[in-house]
């Protein structure tokens, strides 16, 4: 039987051996490495009896608890809480409510209530700058109160009357401001005083609208007063309801007979036109009627609706 081992151990090649001997070896270090580490790493043993007693004591205090109406739901605060790691100093159960003074309090006394640390020193410090409380209400500007607890404590606020009452005295003594009303005015007569009472017109704005009218001849539009020079049109639309046009008459022109100069000064002629109407009456022996000035260059549709209120013909 040995030959026969000696025989099939020489058919197996030199790689073959190798390969055997480096497996035996992996199987005996395996084996060593699972019976070291057993005996270092041993299970924890778990008391099954000791984590039973632990519950059942801990069911019995939530079954006290729950039967005190006036437990305080401290955990219902976590998921409204935006800060969760000043929680447990946000909100604490009150040992006992009392009735008390917001402008007379300490910083304990607030904690008493359940103010958090935080809280209670905000409103020291809103104190002893000059705030009051003049009103139960006033307890909800303080930030960080929460809305449970607020509703908790208010019924207890105790405020001096006298405090109220100068509060509500000083609140109604307030200035009232009424919108100024103005008076609608004549375009045509109003001088720069009268211009002045009305809504963003100074005195500049005055004596250019005032310029501008004497040297139209008058007004014939409200919309005329838009085009004074450097009036914003932003002033224009504040002042314009309160715009009309009375019964004056407007100062026109003799078409014929006005001189080159008096054309000219006109804000609608201007120099070139007055030149233009000149020559055109030097040409054609004069104007025969108003209509003739469309056949100038310089006229068209626009310009002859503005000149012609300030033209006449003998």
């Amino acid at each position: 039987m040995w030959n026969r081992l000696k025989a099939a151990v020489m058919h197996v090649s030199v790689k073959e051996r190798i390969g055997i001997m480096v497996l035996s070896c992996m199987v005996v270090v395996c084996c060593l490495v699972h019976r070291i580490a057993s005996c270092y790493l041993a299970p924890e043993e778990t008391d099954s009896l000791r984590l039973k007693a632990a519950v059942a004591a801990f069911e019995s205090q939530l079954k006290a608890y729950e039967k005190d109406s006036n437990a305080w739901p401290a955990r219902k605060v976590y998921a409204e809480h935006a800060d969760k790691q000043h929680f447990n100093a946000a909100i604490s159960i009150p040992s006992a409510l009392f009735y008390f003074d917001p402008n007379k309090m300490s910083i304990d006394k607030w904690q008493q209530l359940g103010l958090s640390n935080r809280t209670a020193t905000g409103i020291m410090h809103y104190v002893e700058k000059g705030g009051r409380f003049r009103q139960p209400d006033d307890l909800r500007k303080i930030y960080g109160l929460h809305a449970d607890l607020l509703a908790r404590i208010l019924p207890y606020v105790r405020i001096p009357h006298e405090i109220t009452e100068t509060y509500k005295r000083s609140d109604s003594a307030r200035p009232v401001y009424r919108r100024k009303s103005f008076q609608v005015i004549d375009i045509n007569t109003a001088d720069t005083l009268v211009w002045q009472g009305l809504p963003g017109i100074g005195p500049g704005y005055a004596g250019r609208i005032v310029l501008f009218r004497e040297r139209l001849g008058g007004f014939y539009s409200v919309e005329q007063v838009a085009e004074t020079y450097g009036l914003a049109d932003s002033v224009f639309k504040k002042i314009q309801p309160f715009l009309k046009i009375g019964d004056s008459s407007l100062k026109k022109m003799d078409l014929n007979l006005s001189d080159e100069k008096t054309l000219a000064n006109h804000p609608y002629i201007r120099s070139k036109l007055a030149g233009m109407i000149i020559a055109y009456r030097s040409a054609h022996a004069g104007f025969k009627r108003v209509g003739e000035l469309k056949s100038l260059p310089l006229v068209d549709d626009i310009i002859y609706r503005k000149i012609e209120h300030y033209i006449e013909m003998p």
